[in-house]
């Protein structure tokens, strides 16, 4: 047993960043295999366009499911980068997140599969989880400046990151998906514009 469960170590945060990116890494590895599953069972003879064709939901949902996982691995690397330290809410906070990312893979699988309804509605309410507990994260460090690195362009950094954009486009995808489900994922197009705004924002205030 450990004599002081409060104590906290940069050897501890060194161990928490690694085992989150062992998880993640697992999960995006884990998306390929019902694609590989999906080109094991054909039966007949199909040139490589019809068999993609055949099975684009499939594939598509590996595509973006692999992009998510890497932009919010991505998002996670550059919160982490900015502390030396860490305390419990960013210790368990770290289990929402990884949680998230494990079911990434089967929310995948139920939104290339037409049958399931309202799994877009799932995947979007994963995707909430995720985002949520980076925000949660990062305002650690606004709250608790002694856990970042002692840098004044990092604590501004960090203040200034917010993925409050892209959690605000996550509820209007998910109300669009709730009352119209018959658009399928077409909502999650709406993922792509907080970035991009948040880009020229920052730009402007910049100059």
């Amino acid at each position: 047993m450990p004599n002081d469960p409060q104590r906290r170590t940069t050897e501890g945060l060194r161990r928490l960043i690694m085992f989150s990116d062992a998880v993640v890494a697992i999960a995006m590895t884990l998306l390929v295999l019902p694609v590989a599953d999906v080109a094991g069972k054909l039966q007949v003879q199909r040139t490589f366009l019809q068999a993609v064709g055949e099975h684009r939901n499939e594939l598509m949902g590996f595509i973006v499911s692999f992009t998510v996982i890497w932009v919010l691995w991505r998002n996670h690397h550059q919160i982490m980068e900015n502390y030396r330290n860490y305390n419990s809410t960013m210790f368990n906070v770290h289990f929402a997140w990884l949680l998230s990312i494990v079911v990434l893979p089967l929310a995948t699988a139920l939104i290339s599969n037409d049958q399931v309804p309202w799994a877009d509605a799932f995947y979007l309410v994963v995707l909430a989880v995720a985002i949520g507990s980076l925000i949660t994260i990062a305002r650690q460090g606004a709250r608790h400046r002694d856990l970042l690195v002692d840098d004044d362009d990092v604590r501004a950094g960090l203040a200034g990151w917010s993925g409050v954009g892209t959690l605000l486009a996550l509820v209007v995808a998910l109300v669009i998906t709730l009352v119209w489900p018959s658009v399928g994922s077409l909502p999650l197009l709406l993922l792509l514009i907080p970035g991009p705004v948040n880009a020229l924002v920052t730009r402007v205030r910049g100059g």
